[in-house]
């Protein structure tokens, strides 16, 4: 009997698309990563992966809202806090609502700060959870400090927040957009 030669295993397959997309937002060319974003966001639709697709849209509407694009930026938001309170992301929808929010009204857009605030409370009505309580949850855990992560995802190149991530234990979190495992140090 003849033996193979020993092949190592094919190294994973890193998400293309979203380095470039990521890559596109560091260099602060927001129309492309912004088209970009939404089509990995459809394409996530597509393959049955509304969480991802949700974070994928969020990216997008990042890209917009920096490059001014409130209404479409608007959309996206209105998808993504929809999507995830329905699938019981209700923190993740707590931290987007904040962040954007404030950011939003540092834009001078209040009124549109104030929809998605809305929205936010009505999504999350159907899971009998108030914004007002994930709120306070959300900013106990943020308070335990988890070590130090790196600052971008090895897998797309995203920015790593703590408060983006989901954490599987104190020292193991997967980044919200490709699903790479990061360790603390």
């Amino acid at each position: 009997m003849r033996r193979r030669p020993f092949r190592r295993p094919p190294a994973p397959r890193r998400p293309r698309p979203l380095l470039r997309a990521n890559g596109l937002m560091d260099r602060r060319e927001f129309a492309e990563a912004a088209r970009l974003f939404d089509r990995l966001a459809i394409e996530a639709r597509r393959r049955s992966m509304p969480i991802r697709a949700a974070n994928l849209a969020l990216r997008a509407a990042q890209a917009y809202l920096a490059q001014g694009e409130v209404e479409m930026a608007m959309d996206r938001l209105q998808r993504t806090v929809r999507v995830l309170a329905r699938h019981g992301q209700g923190e993740r929808v707590a931290q987007i609502v904040s962040r954007t929010g404030d950011e939003l009204r540092e834009k001078g857009f209040h009124a549109q700060a104030a929809d998605l605030e809305r929205l936010a409370e009505e999504a999350l009505s159907e899971t009998q959870v108030s914004l007002d309580d994930l709120r306070a949850s959300r900013l106990g855990r943020v308070a335990a400090v988890r070590g130090s992560l790196p600052g971008r995802c090895e897998g797309c190149g995203a920015p790593l927040v703590p408060e983006d991530l989901t954490w599987h234990d104190l020292e193991t979190a997967e980044c919200p957009y490709c699903g790479t495992i990061a360790k603390t140090t």
